[in-house]
């Protein structure tokens, strides 16, 4: 208990020498009073609290706005309210329910154990609700952004169909490459890569789907999403040079499937959402094709990204394996940016 930060709101003197004994007495050390809720926005400004104990005076129904200066400052902090039965329980109990901000309320007269026990399980709710929250925020990252729109919604069937821009990165000599550099080496080397590239697709408003084994799969979004993957994929380039691994990039843009794969009605079954379509199969076609610092695209795409600098080659119609009909494309080589240029 010595660890667990405690302040305790009372404009009573006698109550709170009374409660600071009995919590001290229970092992918590830290605490902390405040006889003048007017001050508590001063001290949250410094205190973490893991817990903050609110005697109730139904005299001064306008400290209960406490709580809510306890939960916008100090939102990590479990909000016990001590409150005498009748009105003022009645009170309290219809605040709470509107504004959340009161975790658990403790009716008059208190006993030791009564006061400690909901101490204790507030304390160990909280933990249990910032862990849940840890593992959340771990796992979005494992996930596509967009996957989590499925899942916010419970939308597990339902497929989206969408326009976009897919853009796909891939390491040249992967396989020669891994046999040359040590596994473990290798795998950093990647890590490296590939958290650069997720970070140029982010800053152009982009979304990583997937990472491929050797790169990844990016999807663009929304008005001029054309222009930003086919900027994005430019930057990607221009900074190949920078790592150690080559790679090269391929766009292209049309419709494409959106949703998640796998059974829900198994229990236990993964799932993982993913973003396929004609579109995605000619992106990653084109990825293919593309040399080490290269960006191949279709020509409609450019067309209406008009990029002109670097000064785009075109290659012409190009048979594409798996698409009957061939398919203009360009290709760009932007200049590289060495390693500490402006």
């Amino acid at each position: 208990m010595k660890n667990i930060r405690l302040i305790l709101i009372d404009g009573d003197s006698y109550t709170t020498s009374v409660l600071v004994d009995d919590l001290k007495r229970r092992g918590f050390d830290n605490i902390q009073t405040v006889s003048n809720t007017l001050d508590l926005p001063a001290i949250l400004a410094h205190a973490k609290p893991d817990a903050v104990i609110f005697n109730y005076q139904s005299d001064k129904p306008d400290s209960l706005s406490a709580c809510t200066t306890i939960k916008l400052l100090a939102p990590q902090a479990a909000v016990i309210a001590i409150v005498s039965p009748g009105p003022p329980l009645k009170v309290v109990r219809a605040w709470s329910q509107q504004t959340r901000c009161i975790d658990s309320i403790v009716e008059k007269p208190l006993s030791d154990e009564n006061l400690f026990k909901t101490l204790t399980d507030a304390l160990n709710a909280k933990v249990v609700m910032q862990e849940m929250q840890t593992r959340t925020e771990r796992l979005s990252n494992m996930v596509p952004e967009a996957a989590m729109t499925f899942v916010d919604s419970n939308v597990y069937h339902d497929a989206e169909l969408f326009e976009a821009a897919v853009l796909f990165t891939d390491v040249r000599g992967s396989s020669r490459l891994i046999q040359q550099i040590p596994p473990r080496d290798f795998f950093l080397r990647l890590n490296q890569l590939l958290s650069s590239q997720g970070g140029h697709v982010i800053q152009h408003q982009g979304s990583v789907i997937k990472y491929t084994g050797d790169g990844l799969m990016a999807i663009f979004r929304g008005m001029g999403r054309t222009y930003l993957a086919l900027k994005c994929a430019l930057e990607l380039a221009r900074s190949s040079d920078q790592h150690e691994l080559p790679f090269g990039v391929g766009v292209a843009e049309g419709l494409v499937l959106a949703g998640l794969i796998g059974d829900s009605r198994r229990t236990g079954q993964r799932r993982q959402y993913d973003v396929i379509g004609a579109t995605a199969h000619l992106a990653a076609r084109l990825c293919g094709l593309a040399d080490a610092g290269e960006v191949v695209a279709t020509k409609s795409m450019n067309v209406v990204a008009k990029v002109s600098s670097p000064s785009p080659r075109s290659i012409g119609n190009v048979s594409i394996r798996g698409f009957d009909a061939q398919i203009d494309c360009v290709v760009f080589k932007p200049s590289i940016q060495h390693s500490g240029a402006a």
